[in-house]
């Protein structure tokens, strides 16, 4: 099999209702139920609900799953599987991430989180959703995965230093209102030799184009409708490759490894914490970050 053939079996046999630990078996397929037609800005502690996205107030799931006995068709599809997969078979992330420390950013309803932890890792999942947040660590209960929990924070009150082996940040870094201040929070969360995958939608510009990020802004959505909370979007700046290979250098990150742009206009690269070393701080958003 191939990678892609191999983290499918992963989650056609290791996450299925009869894989569910016995004390969650009886409620599992009620409890996921309840949960995916959750409408709940409160739990989240939003002052206006309103100005919020639709996938923050009104529950959506993630990623393709079929439990079995029942499936839930995901926003995302199987992206979850093939996003990894490349990551696999053309950046070098292990397929055995046994003993290693692996952190995943910004998880929605945890697909990668799972696989991760089903190749051995032990992942520590970063969601600032709450309602996600529990989910993710519902599903780790279920499954017995005890190397697997979420904590409902955003990456920019992530402060964990010269810890992780690996780290995912996969469809996220144009949805935060600093990059590079992102990208360095995660460079010092590596370990010196870590490594960091990202995933992200871009812009596309010729190869002759300089470095690039196109300016949306939060009122940019897409598709679905606000009467039914089914809008996506909510896009801040949306980077070329080159200007993601900008904001990886600037933090400090070595052996800077870009991919093509794909189909989708989505672009994979990855990056390597060598040592960890100094930044540019004039005009860095948090000056005191190490």
């Amino acid at each position: 099999m191939n990678t892609n053939e191999v983290l499918r079996n992963i989650m056609e046999t290791r996450f299925t209702v009869d894989r569910v630990v016995p004390e969650y078996r009886a409620s599992f397929r009620d409890t996921l139920m309840r949960m995916t037609e959750t409408v709940n800005a409160e739990i989240e502690g939003y002052a206006d609900p309103g100005k919020q996205r639709d996938l923050s107030t009104r529950f959506s799931w993630g990623h393709n799953h079929d439990f079995g006995e029942f499936s839930l068709v995901g926003r995302m599809a199987d992206r979850h599987i093939d996003i990894l997969a490349e990551f696999i078979d053309r950046f070098g992330l292990p397929v055995d991430l046994a003993g290693k420390k692996v952190l995943d950013v910004g998880v929605w309803t945890g697909g990668t989180s799972l696989l991760l932890a089903a190749l051995g890792a032990e992942v520590l999942a970063l969601e600032e959703v709450r309602k996600y947040s529990q989910t993710v660590n519902y599903l780790a209960a279920a499954f017995g995965l005890d190397k697997l929990r979420c904590e409902p924070l955003s990456v920019f009150d992530f402060a964990r230093q010269d810890t992780f082996d690996y780290i995912l940040y996969s469809g996220v870094i144009y949805h935060v209102t600093d990059p590079v201040l992102s990208l360095r929070i995660l460079f010092n969360s590596l370990k010196d030799g870590g490594r960091i995958y990202v995933e992200t939608f871009t812009v596309d510009v010729g190869p002759d184009s300089p470095p690039l990020a196109l300016v949306q802004g939060p009122g940019m959505t897409e598709g679905g409708s606000r009467e039914q909370l089914t809008r996506g979007g909510w896009n801040y700046f949306i980077p070329s490759g080159k200007a993601l290979y900008l904001w990886m250098e600037t933090v400090g990150f070595d052996e800077i490894d870009m991919g093509k742009l794909n189909s989708r206009n989505r672009i994979k690269c990855a990056g390597t914490r060598l040592i960890h070393k100094d930044m540019l701080r004039a005009g860095l958003s948090r000056p005191s970050i190490r």
